[in-house]
């Protein structure tokens, strides 16, 4: 056995890995389809409403009424991530394998945080839905303290590569934050390094864009000592981000976004570029997923119901802000 496929291996064994069922790619086409219709496509009478959430009234947001955690929403996004992965045969799973456990970084991350707040009980209810292994899982909710409970992640992610080393010395030198910048960063190099769907690395590379052109934003606008540390694979180089800091221009960052998203935005705010970036990315995969066939209309649906639950998210977190504010960070 090559050593590659070994690698593969032990990454696969990241996540569950259920029995394949071998239903046929179109009967999965054929359900996304179906539930594609259930998605909220007009936001602003539940920016207006005294409680949106309660005024959701299809069955599928049946788990969300009168919940007060925003935790709720990954919930649901989770639990909407597993079906469709049940329902993937085993090509479906191999090809967009990466995506569902970047997505599980961020179980990874909420649960971690559970752990230093001394919350297990709300890492359990997570859990439930998640994809993660039960390795994983069992770190994540047996760990008496965040500093156990990182050693257990990083022994678990360097039998994938020894590159994702490091994480317990990021926590004492950077903290929590420190160690989730780490264990995203390195998983997206390791997966642009990996043999990938032609989707799935353009999708990966425009992650990696959006991130980088974050980072150079919060950068030029605290005005940081500290050089962000750039994630390679993404249309926008290194070295031409980098090139932007020595020559120091603060407009840059809008002329990237319209580069890549052909959005316009003159008076940039965190706000505005995240969102203008993740509507970038919505419509490069819009247009690919009128495709009818094959990747392209599943990876479309998934990435519908994740802004579906950023956006559901920011109407829990911004239920005491002005509305024009709460529309503005909502993505479309």
């Amino acid at each position: 056995m090559s050593v590659v496929v070994q690698m593969k291996r032990r990454h696969m064994d990241l996540l569950e890995y259920p029995e394949d069922r071998g239903y046929p790619t179109d009967y999965l086409l054929s359900r996304i389809k179906g539930r594609r219709g259930l998605l909220i496509r007009d936001w602003r009478p539940l920016v207006f409403d005294v409680t949106p959430l309660e005024s959701l009234s299809s069955s599928r947001y049946r788990g969300l009424i009168s919940i007060k955690s925003p935790d709720a929403v990954w919930r649901f996004l989770v639990q909407e991530y597993r079906w469709v992965y049940l329902q993937m045969n085993g090509k479906l799973r191999r090809i967009f394998y990466p995506f569902f456990l970047y997505t599980e970084l961020r179980t990874i991350f909420i649960c971690l945080r559970h752990t230093k707040e001394k919350s297990a009980w709300r890492t359990d209810e997570l859990l439930d839905a998640s994809l993660l292994s039960e390795e994983i899982k069992t770190v994540l909710s047996t760990s008496g303290d965040i500093s156990t409970a990182i050693a257990g992640i990083e022994r678990i992610f360097r039998n994938v590569s020894p590159n994702f080393g490091g994480l317990s010395g990021i926590l004492d030198e950077e903290g929590l934050r420190g160690v989730e910048q780490r264990l995203t960063n390195t998983y997206l190099v390791q997966t642009m390094g990996s043999d990938l769907n032609p989707l799935i690395r353009d999708f990966f590379s425009r992650i990696i864009d959006s991130r980088n052109i974050m980072s150079l934003f919060k950068y030029q606008r605290l005005e940081s000592k500290a050089v962000p540390v750039f994630i390679p694979g993404g249309s926008i180089t290194v070295p031409r981000l980098l090139e932007i800091i020595k020559k120091d221009d603060v407009f840059a960052v809008t002329a990237l976004i319209r580069e890549l998203t052909g959005i316009k935005a003159d008076t940039p705010n965190p706000t505005l570029i995240e969102s203008s970036l993740y509507k970038g990315i919505t419509k490069f995969l819009r247009k690919t997923g009128k495709h009818p066939f094959g990747a392209e209309p599943i990876l479309d649906y998934l990435w519908r119901c994740s802004i579906e639950a950023m956006n559901l998210g920011v109407l829990f977190y911004g239920k005491d802000l002005e509305r024009d504010i709460v529309t503005a960070e909502l993505v479309h």
